[in-house]
């Protein structure tokens, strides 16, 4: 049982001082796919309050919950027109969910099973809320966005989320992605920088942004490593194992690299992938410990591939991991040393000795598939895409976002729509109708509350 936690999870990577009944003096820990749905995209962000419970957000627009590692799981909401990007939790009951969707930002819960979306958030909050990093029950902050055709800004709460107050950060950033916080004053948040007018993610270089005054004053601690920072990169995740020893991911769609610190984030070092797959698209990050960690995210410019890779001697070499699992975009640890982690991206992976017993939950309830097929596909526009409506249906929709999460299309909306299988057709274009560039998109289809999801990639 355990009997001293100390919580890192705000640190992205969390390593709590406890004995644990799963740890074993021989067997090493390995990566297991739990029973928590295949997320037609993926899992963006999971957070645990103890090796068991915890919850997950994924791209089906449903908040998870789960008591047993997700050997078994509930759903607490769902949102079909909202994306949800990141969760974490102050308490077994207080807890934030930040989205990409601007008209509902943050979701609260007070009773650790109900939640309602923030509705007293400052004109100036981030229009998506990306990155999130919660200190204690009364200190919470916010980043974003991850679009550089919008303002970079953060906000905080101070009181539990009773009042928030947020702030422009363009002096310092083109977009802002993930931060962390070790008080109410210290913190970071990672995003990109551009000199250029009307910016896009070719434009930006990677920052890394500390403050010691709650966010007053920002200083660039990367600022010296700009001759090695290639345009079109930025930062997405940012992990501290301690004090002194932290890392962040960068996104490229073309080249995989993070950067690591050892002496508190004084000085960075940019390492790259060299995995034999050649990992590009990075998101997720986690370490272990100063040698050992994984990286993750989208694997290729496609979005298609979602390959991992595995250093064991701190960054300098790497190899393909794929076996821990696919499109991940968080990782969070507990233990020291570790002997339990998840990892969120095609589901939720565990990292653990042994798996966890119990039956697999289906992702949805057996004959509430929607659509004929959701893995990964390319095509021309216009896209065909076939659904099946069961029988007594009161409402069908059908949402499309790009692949960083703004919503481009609502490409249906149909009360009582008609049982049994039909093809529509979607011709590439936003809800303007004006042509949209070549790439990946989330198609999401919902019935009455339920939703699933693929990912089209679109070539012209």
């Amino acid at each position: 049982m355990s009997q001293v936690t100390h919580d890192r999870q705000n640190g992205q990577a969390t390593v709590s001082r406890a004995a644990s009944d799963e740890s074993s003096l021989t067997a090493q820990p390995v990566w297991r796919a739990t029973n928590a749905p295949v997320a037609s995209s993926r899992t963006d962000d999971v957070w645990f309050r103890d090796p068991l419970r915890g919850w997950a957000v994924n791209s089906n627009g449903q908040i998870l919950h789960t008591e047993d590692g997700f050997v078994t799981w509930e759903e607490q909401f769902h949102d079909e027109d909202v994306y949800l990007r990141c969760v974490g939790f102050a308490s077994d009951t207080r807890g934030w969910v930040g989205t990409l969707s601007e008209n509902k930002r943050l979701f609260e819960t007070s009773d650790g099973h109900t939640w309602t979306a923030v509705a007293n958030l400052p004109q100036l909050a981030p229009s998506a809320v990306c990155g999130m990093s919660v200190v204690d029950e009364s200190v919470v902050y916010a980043s974003g966005t991850n679009f550089p055709n919008k303002p970079p800004r953060m906000m905080r709460t101070i009181d539990g989320g009773a009042s928030w107050q947020a702030w422009d950060m363009s002096v310092h950033a083109s977009l802002l992605v993930d931060c962390y916080f070790t008080d109410a004053d210290h913190g970071w948040v990672v995003g990109g920088k551009s000199q250029a007018a009307n910016p896009t993610r070719n434009d930006v270089r990677a920052v890394v942004l500390r403050t010691e005054d709650g966010g007053q004053s920002w200083v660039n601690t990367i600022a010296g490593l700009s001759a090695e920072l290639p345009l079109g990169e930025w930062g997405w995740k940012i992990q501290f194992l301690d004090e002194q020893v932290g890392f962040v991911a960068l996104e490229s769609f073309t080249r995989g690299a993070i950067l690591k610190t050892v002496d508190g984030g004084k000085t960075w070092t940019r390492l790259k992938i060299n995995d034999p797959q050649g990992n590009a698209n990075l998101e997720g990050i986690g370490f272990i410990d100063e040698s050992t960690g994984w990286v993750g995210g989208w694997g290729s410019a496609s979005f298609r591939d979602g390959f991992s890779s595995a250093t064991t001697d701190g960054g300098t070499t790497w190899q393909n991991a794929n076996e821990i699992g696919a499109f991940i975009n968080r990782f969070r640890f507990f233990h020291e040393p570790v002997t339990v982690g998840y990892a969120s991206g095609r589901t939720v992976y565990r990292y653990a000795v042994a798996p966890l017993p119990g039956p697999r939950h289906a992702a949805a309830p057996v004959g509430l598939r929607f659509l004929a097929d959701n893995a990964p596909r390319r095509s021309e526009a216009p896209i065909p895409i076939t659904v099946t409506v069961p029988s007594n249906a009161e409402a069908l929709t059908i949402n499309i976002w790009d692949r960083f999460g703004a919503h481009v299309r609502r490409l249906l909306d149909e009360p009582q729509p008609a049982d049994g299988s039909r093809t529509l057709e979607w011709d590439g274009t936003d809800d303007a109708g004006r042509p949209l560039d070549e790439g990946s998109f989330l198609i999401r289809v919902s019935v009455d509350g339920r939703s699933e999801s693929q990912i089209v990639y679109i070539t012209r």
